[in-house]
This record gives C-alpha cells, sequence and structure tokens, in this order.
C-alpha cells in the first residue's frame, strides 16, 4: 500500500540520515578531524619514545598509546581502534609494574615520566609489543571499508613502530 511505502521510505531515509551523522567533521564519528587529532599524538609521541634510551621505551610507548586511545574514548566510531590502542597501552603498563628497574632513575621525555625496564626484560617486552602492535593493525584495518578509510593513517603509524624495542 502507498501508506506501507512511505513508511519504509521515512525509515530510509532516517537510516541514511544517520550514517551521514556518523560520520560528520564535528569529532564524533568517523571524520578526517578525529583522525588527524589522534594521529598527531600518537606520531609527537612516538618520536619522542625514539628519542630516549631504549631501556625507557616501553614505558614511554604505553603512555603515548593510552593518550591516543584516550583521545578516542568518547567517540563511539571509533571504538574499535580505541580498543586497539587500548590494548597495547595496557600491556605495556602491566608489563612496566611488573618489570620496571628500580635502580635506574626516572626521566622525562615527551610530556611523560618514565621508568625504565629491567635490562633482562627487554626482549621479552619487545616480543610482546611486537605482537599487540601486529593485533592492534589487524584490528584497525578489519572493519568496514568505512572504518578502514579513517583507520588505515592510525594502523600506518602503528605498523611504523615495529622493531622500536629492539637493539
Amino acid at each position: 500500500s502507498i501508506k506501507q511505502l512511505a513508511c519504509s521510505t521515512a525509515v530510509v531515509l532516517l537510516a541514511q540520515t544517520d550514517d551521514l551523522a556518523a560520520q560528520g567533521s564535528d569529532g564524533m564519528g568517523l571524520s578526517e578531524t578525529q583522525t588527524y587529532r589522534v594521529t598527531e599524538v600518537l606520531e609527537d609521541g612516538f618520536n619522542a619514545c625514539k628519542g630516549v634510551d631504549i631501556l625507557y621505551r616501553p614505558d614511554c610507548y604505553q603512555h603515548v598509546f593510552r593518550s591516543g586511545s584516550r583521545i578516542l574514548s568518547s567517540n563511539a566510531g571509533y571504538w574499535e581502534a580505541e580498543v586497539a590502542l587500548t590494548r597495547v597501552g595496557r600491556n605495556l603498563y602491566n608489563f612496566m609494574r611488573a618489570h620496571n628497574d628500580p635502580k635506574a632513575s626516572k626521566i622525562k621525555a615527551g610530556g611523560f615520566r618514565l621508568k625504565a625496564v629491567k635490562p633482562d626484560k627487554l626482549s621479552e617486552a619487545s616480543t610482546i609489543f611486537e605482537a599487540d602492535i601486529a593485533r592492534a593493525e589487524k584490528s584497525l584495518l578489519s572493519g568496514s571499508a568505512m572504518e578502514r578509510r579513517f583507520f588505515a593513517p592510525i594502523a600506518d603509524l602503528v605498523k611504523a613502530q615495529k622493531g622500536a624495542l629492539s637493539k
């Protein structure tokens, strides 16, 4: 009937409007602005981490990944990206809690106070980090075509950290 067709059309139009709103540029949903914000924070942080002694990098990276995930935490469109970044940061945080070197002094870099990992645990930290960034990259690129479009720059930055904890 005409009434059913009109209702069906209205539902489709509302669904399309919701899709467009989810992709808005106001910081909510998937947007170039939101992707840029997180990649800028990650890139600056990763560069700071590369400038510190290798024993401080696991702690540095955990701070950067957690900072990136916090930027995305209030945006449901980036939920998968937030989870991917959070997982890397949390795993490094837990590793650092268990294996920081209490004899090493703390340093400051990238706006963070950093602890050193015990030298004999660096290889283990590197192994965990490599697995975590591979998993994060895969997760970031496994969504819909729309998500991949906005998550790919984040995934590229994450992938570029491969080998960052290797001597």
